[in-house]
């Protein structure tokens, strides 16, 4: 037992001598005596109140509210916490005696030659590969076959596109890398009398006709016309994100009007437009006089 206390005593005095020998030092002269002495440097979150003398070790105060050191240092005073957050950062660190206070992009932003940037929306047709964080901006990806992204997102991921044959239904449009894949149970092999009724053809009719026009001025002017807005207002956009503009405004007449009713004023639209050849495109598709 006495043997064990003997080791303890002896273990905490090397480890006090090792500590003491590692602490860092600097040079200084002793202003009354000109001798050079080797004097230990204060710790982290301390400033030196007095250097040391022959007879004394260096004599060191705690940082005060506000202020700090971050390393071993012989500073009279120590240093302010500069650093404010901007209104597009958040306090991730906060000022104490060791370090100064940290900031960093809030959620939504991210850092870039010094200022935080708004994260960039992946475009339709790509998704969210990584989303972006307070040091990075989002990574995007062309969407792969077989998966779709129909809107402009800084989190949404590419999405497969449905299956229609797994819930035994027809492919009505095909599914593309801006939309997903719409599915009918009209057909020109059935006609509505054996689908589940000309509402069904309807709903086709209203998805099949958003993706029929292939010219931007097109999709616009029939845009204009469903919507009654003046020309001049829509934003410029490509033809893809144009035709899923178009079939999320007929999918809104129809929630508001009804089937039947938001393809009596498509029908409307088109015969104004002169573009009859799309509706007898639907009709000869699902064989039925809409």
């Amino acid at each position: 037992m006495q043997n064990l206390c003997q080791w303890a005593i002896w273990s905490i005095l090397l480890w006090s001598t090792l500590t003491h020998a590692s602490r860092p030092t600097f040079e200084w002269k002793d202003p009354n005596t000109h001798e050079k002495l080797l004097c230990e440097k204060c710790p982290p979150g301390m400033s030196m109140a007095k250097p040391c003398t022959q007879d004394a070790r260096t004599q060191c105060k705690p940082c005060g509210k506000e202020h700090y050191t971050q390393y071993w240092n012989y500073v009279d005073r120590c240093l302010y916490c500069s650093v404010r957050c901007n209104i597009l950062e958040v306090e991730v660190g906060p000022c104490n005696r060791t370090h100064n206070r940290v900031c960093e992009c809030k959620p939504g932003y991210h850092a870039e030659s010094l200022f935080c940037i708004k994260h960039s929306k992946c475009p339709a047709g790509s998704g969210v590969v990584v989303p972006g964080n307070a040091r990075e901006d989002t990574q995007c990806r062309v969407c792969p076959q077989g998966t779709f992204s129909s809107n402009h997102s800084i989190s949404n991921p590419c999405q497969p596109h449905q299956n229609c044959s797994a819930q035994g239904l027809q492919v009505n449009v095909p599914g593309t890398r801006f939309h997903d894949a719409y599915c009918t149970s009209c057909g020109a092999d059935k006609g509505w009398e054996e689908s589940s009724g000309i509402g069904d053809c309807h709903e086709a009719a209203l998805d099949f006709v958003a993706f029929q026009l292939k010219s931007p001025r097109r999709l616009r002017r029939l845009y204009r016309k469903l919507t009654q807005t003046p020309p001049g207002t829509e934003k410029k956009k490509p033809t893809e994100e144009l035709q899923v503009d178009l079939h999320s405004y007929l999918l809104q007449l129809k929630n508001l009007h009804g089937k039947e009713q938001a393809w009596d004023k498509v029908q409307v639209a088109l015969t104004k437009m002169k573009l009859e050849h799309i509706l007898q495109n639907v009709q000869r598709r699902f064989s039925v006089g809409l």
